[in-house]
C-alpha cells in the first residue's frame, strides 16, 4: 500500500475533532508557505533597485485611477 494511501486512510479515521485540527494546522503551514514566498518575492525585487513607484503610480498602472 503506497504512503498516500495510508495516509488518506488515517485522516478518513480521525475523529472529528482531530480532523479540524489537522485542517487549521494544514491552513497554518500553506499560509506560513505562501508568507515565505511574498516575502522572498519582496527580498528579489528589493534587490533589483531601481526607482520607488508612488501608490498612486501603481493605481494608475492598474487603472484604478484615472
Amino acid at each position: 500500500m503506497s504512503t498516500v494511501i495510508e495516509i488518506e486512510k488515517a485522516i478518513e479515521s480521525l475523529p472529528a475533532a482531530e480532523f479540524w485540527q489537522l485542517v487549521d494546522w494544514m491552513q497554518r503551514k500553506r499560509e506560513e508557505s505562501e508568507d515565505a514566498a511574498d516575502i522572498a518575492a519582496a527580498e528579489a525585487a528589493l534587490a533589483e533597485g531601481g526607482e520607488p513607484v508612488s501608490w498612486e503610480e501603481v493605481q494608475r498602472q492598474c487603472g484604478l485611477l484615472p
